[in-house]
């Protein structure tokens, strides 16, 4: 986008675009690539940056980040301290999942759909290839002694995802 453009103006925190018909507070962080319009809303202290987008009557709010190639649109909302990334595409709450505290950091897990099935975030683990599967292994290698607490969330996520891949 070039700097003049009709409708639009640059969020003072961060300096990414906004449309006049969305709502950003000033306290939130949208980064120079990242866009918010339509009638979506960021508002606390959330960050969306990289590339990401958020559209539609969509929420991104509390201490929530949405960056990388993501895109939260419809009438998703994202909060608390979910981390939606990489290529997700969250088009309504219960394509977002978040549970914590948890595990010997007291962190949130946050899991969403994405293009190519799912993704998942615990604190600052948050690689865009990683699946369900590889946070087992991840637990087993930090923090052996909360498998079971992590196995329970396993479940939970685990029917949620099968939830995505009947959308499919």
């Amino acid at each position: 986008m070039s700097d003049e453009r009709p409708g639009w103006h640059r969020h003072p925190n961060g300096g990414g675009w906004v449309e006049d018909t969305a709502t950003v507070d000033e306290t939130a962080y949208v980064g120079p690539d990242a866009r918010v319009f339509e009638t979506a809303r960021v508002s606390g202290s959330a960050w969306v940056y990289g590339t990401a987008r958020v559209s539609g009557d969509a929420e991104v709010f509390g201490n929530a980040q949405v960056f990388g190639d993501a895109q939260v649109f419809g009438d998703a909302e994202v909060f608390g301290n979910a981390q939606v990334y990489g290529n997700a595409r969250v088009s309504t709450s219960r394509h977002v999942l978040t549970v914590g505290p948890i595990g010997s950091e007291d962190k949130t897990i946050t899991v969403f759909r994405s293009d190519t099935g799912h993704g998942i975030a615990v604190g600052c683990w948050c690689d865009p290839a990683s699946t369900v599967e590889d946070l087992a292994a991840e637990v087993q290698r930090r923090a052996p002694e909360h498998a079971a607490e992590y196995a329970a969330v396993e479940v939970l996520v685990r029917l949620r995802i099968n939830e995505w891949e009947q959308e499919r």
